[in-house]
């Protein structure tokens, strides 16, 4: 019998706080955005575009994971269990989004009915539940980054519901299925451009990340040859690859996100993912190693509950600064309020994974197979 063996991305961590960073920047920037400051409209338009670049990178992430893990399920295992595929899903997921359901629906209402502060209606129908966010015009820009997230989770757990049934019964064609995802993908963006709509919050322009993910993963699984390519390859390489993937990720969405052209930054973004995790894992001639950073990867490791709690922690804060009018429209004030987000958020998600999602999480090993 073949000895198992376990591929470890140790540098994964790090990418998701990299990824993370561009999205709490968004929010809190976004909170801040009352239209007469220039730079600050400026920013929340730039980072809105390197957000775009964090939502690509994570539907990638949990593609490549899962598929991987498939993988070697089918290879040491000969099966793959559907049942135990979902019931860990919901151990990871189910914690954290309970608390922002909670405080979405619960807590935020109940904070502006006994603030007696002014609320525009949200307009929640049946349409947020199926991933059609309506009305959104209509949303005050603290509901607008909770929400965001909560709809987000949605289009995960859709993912989630479909893949483990790819995963299941057509595991053989999953190469297929990845050049399917990533022409779906291309067309939905496509279409959206063409309507002049935004495609934030459509599952079907993720097939890009989704489909080059589940790619990377089987590439990794079944090609030994391009692995020690890049394993082995020099340094010169790794510069170009890494330069022209670092330049994508900062000005592609920026200069070409309202252009046809726009659909295509994914395909070079997420190959360059995929490079990455190849390189970093198993590379000899890399420049560096991000695992060696122990503050990235642990942020990276509470990512999910910093993306959640920073939302609340931001919404909460401005509330609190207007009820006790406090201006917050100096430079120095911003700073501040941004800067002690960012902490309050990081305390709290890394209190939220030690003390409630890791006990949880923990359960998840009751359905592996042996």
């Amino acid at each position: 019998m073949s000895q198992k063996r376990r591929l470890l991305y140790k540098d994964i961590d790090a990418l998701r706080f990299f990824a993370m960073l561009p999205v709490f920047l968004f929010s809190g920037l976004y909170l801040l955005n009352n239209g007469e400051n220039a730079f600050i409209a400026d920013a929340v338009a730039g980072l809105s575009y390197l957000k775009q670049n964090s939502l690509d990178f994570f539907f990638f992430l949990s593609s490549f994971l899962l598929t991987s893990h498939a993988l070697r399920e089918f290879k040491y295992d000969k099966g793959f269990s559907l049942k135990n595929f979902y019931v860990r899903r919901v151990i990871r997921i189910a914690p954290v989004f309970a608390m922002a359901l909670i405080f979405a629906f619960v807590v935020y209402p109940w904070i502006i009915n006994t603030l007696k502060l002014t609320s525009i209606e949200t307009h929640v129908s049946i349409k947020n539940f199926l991933l059609l966010p309506n009305s959104s015009g209509t949303l005050t820009p603290e509901q607008y980054i909770y929400l965001a997230v909560i709809w987000t989770i949605y289009m995960f757990i859709i993912f989630y519901l479909i893949w483990g049934l790819i995963l299941k019964f057509f595991m053989q064609q999953i190469r297929y299925i990845g050049i399917v995802l990533i022409g779906i993908g291309l067309i939905a963006r496509i279409y959206h451009i063409l309507i002049n709509n935004v495609y934030e919050f459509n599952l079907l322009c993720y097939g890009i990340p989704i489909g080059i993910g589940a790619l990377v993963a089987n590439e990794i699984r079944s090609n030994d040859r391009l692995v020690e390519n890049i394993k082995h390859s020099p340094k010169a390489n790794h510069l170009i690859i890494y330069l022209i993937g670092v330049v994508t990720l900062l000005a592609g969405y920026l200069f070409l996100g309202k252009t046809y052209a726009a659909a295509i930054i994914p395909l070079i973004t997420c190959t360059f993912f995929g490079y990455f995790i190849i390189e970093q894992t198993f590379g000899k001639n890399s420049f560096f190693k991000l695992r060696k950073n122990k503050f990235i990867g642990r942020m990276g490791k509470i990512s999910y509950g910093f993306i959640v709690y920073h939302t609340i922690i931001l919404v909460v804060g401005l509330i609190s600064i207007e009820s006790l009018e406090i201006n917050i429209t100096s430079i120095g004030s911003q700073i501040i309020y941004l800067i002690m987000g960012f902490l309050l958020s990081w305390l709290i998600a890394d209190l939220s994974y030690n003390w409630y999602e890791r006990p949880i999480i923990a359960f998840k090993k009751e359905f592996k197979r042996s």
